[in-house]
């Protein structure tokens, strides 16, 4: 019988065969590390190119971008055929335009595993056996923060705080179903590990000075303020975590395009002075652009041919530029752009490709002119 092949998510990246690490070269090489476990943590969608290059070059110029992410693919088939590692044969799906994780491999997944037995084990419906045998494989499981190597990738972060969240949820399942064992000193320990590796909870540490105070004296009556102040705290929390869920709802919009976003001059502005006091607290720099444009077709007959021709470059820059840049159009012939970039030189390489291609897509016969300027900190 062969050896299962997994892969750790939480606590850092490996991949095993049996207890035995494989493709350990994995970790010398950080885009393709970096471009294997995008996909795996977006396993459930096809990426696009753009996105993928974005992801792992962003700032730098090149040529062909995917050319530059075939060889990243190349790089981690050969890891797999030089090991031998079967089971991840096929592992990523090339498609036209897009790679996705293959979901059907046949290779377990720390994270996948944890929120399958961590969802079951919070079901109220089965009972409280199974669940505890749930609740506990899924607390042994998580063995801490998501993917730490890229723990400042803003793609991560809500991942890795949801499956810290659902940890907290099934650590408090147990917790009551350990009360109603009085197992008060499994309490403490299963709480204090959570702490360890989750961080801060204000719930799990009230869980601990009240079971503490229970195996110190079941009939102290220090115990029952810190049991009403729990309560109160408990019942607030429930109450936030629904308010917050609800008012994430009300202000997010569904993006439906993967392109940045259009607004009018009012909106760019309100944008620009949010993103000057973001500045000052982050080490991104956000760069204003301004392009001119002009037809220098003169022959042709159509009066409205400037503002299509126009129109089409703001749908080109649109559709190049990330959903998290802002475009406007200030005036008939003047585009404003907001998007961060690490230097100069590459926010200049951003407006030169857009540049060009948007004189391939609309017509040789514009002049296309721009000018760049980092915005300055809210302190400045």
């Amino acid at each position: 019988m062969s050896e299962k092949t997994s892969i750790r998510l939480f606590n850092g990246f490996e991949i095993t065969k049996g207890d035995v690490p494989i493709l350990q070269n994995l970790s010398n090489t950080r885009k393709t590390k970096l471009f294997v476990a995008y996909l795996l943590v977006n396993r459930n969608r096809p990426i696009t190119h753009q996105e993928l290059f974005e992801l792992l070059w962003s700032g730098e110029d090149y040529a062909n971008p995917a050319t530059a992410l075939r060889t990243l693919l190349y790089r981690f088939r050969s890891m797999i055929e030089n090991e031998g590692a079967k089971a991840l044969n096929g592992a990523i799906i090339s498609r036209r335009g897009t790679y996705q994780w293959n979901k059907d491999l046949d290779v377990s997944i720390d994270a996948l595993d944890f929120q399958a037995f961590a969802e079951a084990g919070i079901n109220p419906t089965i009972s409280a056996s199974r669940r505890k045998e749930y609740l506990i494989k899924a607390i042994e499981m998580y063995k801490g923060s998501l993917l730490p190597d890229f723990s400042s990738e803003p793609w991560l972060i809500a991942q890795s705080a949801a499956y810290r969240d659902m940890y907290i949820e099934a650590v408090m399942a147990y917790v009551e179903i350990l009360k109603e064992e009085n197992q008060y000193a499994a309490i403490v320990q299963v709480c204090e590990k959570a702490l360890e590796l989750a961080g801060t909870s204000e719930i799990l540490e009230l869980e601990i000075q009240i079971a503490k105070l229970t195996i110190a004296d079941p009939g102290a009556s220090a115990k029952d303020s810190v049991v009403a102040y729990y309560k109160e705290v408990r019942e607030l929390s429930v109450k936030l975590q629904d308010e917050t869920d609800r008012m994430q709802r009300e202000l997010q919009q569904e993006i439906i395009e993967q392109q940045a976003f259009m607004c009018d001059y009012r909106t760019f502005k309100e944008l620009y002075n949010l993103q000057r006091r973001m500045q000052s607290r982050s080490k991104a720099t956000i760069f204003l652009g301004l392009i001119y444009i002009r037809s220098e077709d003169t022959g042709n007959d159509d009066p409205l041919y400037e503002e299509k021709a126009i129109t089409d470059v703001v749908n080109c820059c649109q559709r190049m530029l990330r959903v998290g840049d802002a475009i406007c159009r200030k005036g008939d012939n003047e585009i404003a752009l907001l998007f961060p970039a690490e230097s100069y030189e590459d926010a200049v390489g951003v407006l030169e490709r857009l540049k060009a291609a948007s004189k391939e897509r609309v017509d040789e016969d514009i002049v296309m002119v721009y000018r760049l300027r980092p915005l300055k900190s809210a302190r400045e």
